[in-house]
């Protein structure tokens, strides 16, 4: 007898959209197709001993993934570093695909400046100075390379017409350095990054936005427990919207709807220029520059509330851990960006405190790594976030046909310390 395939049952779903939206048409993927086509959209892998996973399910090429990660060991003089990064970009991935390629080197020279000349032991905190100091300045090289296309400040800038402003920002056809250091500036990221040292005793973490750092550990009872290490910088953070009001006083709509001038979500990022220069810049440079803007709120609506620049923060959090003086039997690294959270706080079934969720992270990890070491933590962590067990869930969120994406990009990093 001839066999064939069977091909997958489609369904409708709503995807938790209202009732007057959709539905829209999915396939209930079998197992073991769901788990494979689960690893291949992720792009699953294991990179030394960091398993990886990054996720945008919707096929249409305007929504294409603008999470970026990396993984790094670095060979330095006292032995081999490991750096591990997520950054989030948003807007457009000129700015994260540049950061990709330029901020590890940076970091990695300024770390190898310290070692080499620490007498003896590193302190800790030169190495949380390396990792501050070089986003600070990373970030800064942007702007400045923005300011020097156009000598003599804002009203300078002011003056010029557009078509002479056109002239020297868009030299697509002189090969385009200039539009590419303006579309840095007008795209952003936020940042997350980790440095072990060489004997594993140390572990620095920076972050810079609100992708989320974790460390799990099991303690000496056997428990689970986590730690976050990152720092929610956006607008709903308390610590966060005092200090903008106390740096921009008399300015009530510096943060709006729980939003910096009401149009940006974090508080702290690399790039978006547009949130750290004189409006002059956005109305007369970044306004005239091919390709343009893909923001999701017009320019109109919050350019009048820029009035003493800079709002938006390039200084990074650091926190050091000493592994070396733990108890922790067992422990590892979770690194992601924030749509990892996104999938469990937008789940009422699931809901909770960010400090529940990332205990049943743990937990989660915890056991897939006791159970099956050699398996890929980050792509467990990952199907836990889109439905675990529930494959129709699952199905419903890599397969649905939509035009527009339906969830954030997800990238998640799992490293064994």
């Amino acid at each position: 007898m001839p066999s064939f395939r069977t091909r997958p049952q489609t369904r409708l779903s709503h995807l938790g959209f209202p009732p007057d939206v959709g539905p829209w048409t999915y396939r209930v993927l079998p197992e073991p197709t769901l788990t494979s086509e689960l690893a291949r959209l992720a792009v699953a892998k294991t990179i030394g001993d960091v398993s990886c996973v990054s996720l945008q399910p919707c096929p249409n090429p305007e929504y294409q993934s603008q999470d970026r990660y990396v993984v790094h060991e670095w060979a330095l003089p006292g032995g081999t570093w490991k750096f591990t990064a997520v950054f989030d970009g948003y807007g457009g991935e000129e700015a994260v695909d540049y950061i990709v390629d330029a901020l590890p080197p940076m970091i990695r020279n300024g770390l190898s400046t310290a070692v080499s000349g620490a007498e003896g032991k590193l302190p800790p905190i030169v190495v949380s100075n390396v990792l501050s100091q070089s986003i600070s300045s990373f970030d800064d090289a942007l702007t400045n390379d923005l300011l020097d296309l156009f000598p003599g400040g804002p009203d300078a800038v002011a003056k010029l017409s557009d078509d002479e402003i056109r002239a020297v920002i868009n030299d697509h056809a002189t090969g385009g350095k200039n539009n590419a250091k303006v579309l840095r500036c007008m795209r952003g990221s936020t940042a997350l990054v980790s440095l072990v040292d060489p004997q594993a005793q140390n572990l620095w973490v920076a972050s810079l936005g609100d992708c989320q750092a974790v460390l799990g550990f099991e303690n000496p009872l056997g428990q689970w427990e986590a730690s976050i290490l990152s720092t929610n910088h956006n607008g709903t953070d308390t610590s966060e919207v005092d200090r903008l009001h106390s740096e921009h006083p008399n300015e009530p709509e510096c943060v709006l709807r729980d939003r910096v001038l009401g149009a940006i979500a974090v508080t702290r990022a690399i790039g978006d220029q547009l949130f750290k220069l004189p409006g002059v810049y956005t109305k007369r440079v970044f306004q005239n520059c091919s390709p343009g803007f893909r923001l999701s709120t017009p320019i109109s609506d919050f350019i009048g509330r820029n009035k003493t620049p800079p709002y938006l923060s390039n200084k990074a959090d650091v926190r050091h851990v000493n592994l070396g003086s733990s108890t922790m039997a067992k422990r590892f690294l979770i690194m992601c960006s924030d749509g990892l959270v996104d999938l469990y706080m937008y789940d009422s079934a699931r809901t909770g405190t960010l400090q529940t969720v990332v205990k049943g992270w743990v937990d989660l990890v915890g056991r897939a790594r006791s159970h099956t070491p050699s398996g890929n933590s980050a792509l467990s962590l990952l199907r836990d976030a889109l439905g675990g067990n529930d494959e129709d869930r699952v199905s419903q969120m890599l397969t649905v046909e939509m035009v527009w994406k339906w969830m954030d990009d997800t990238t998640v990093l799992v490293q064994p310390l």
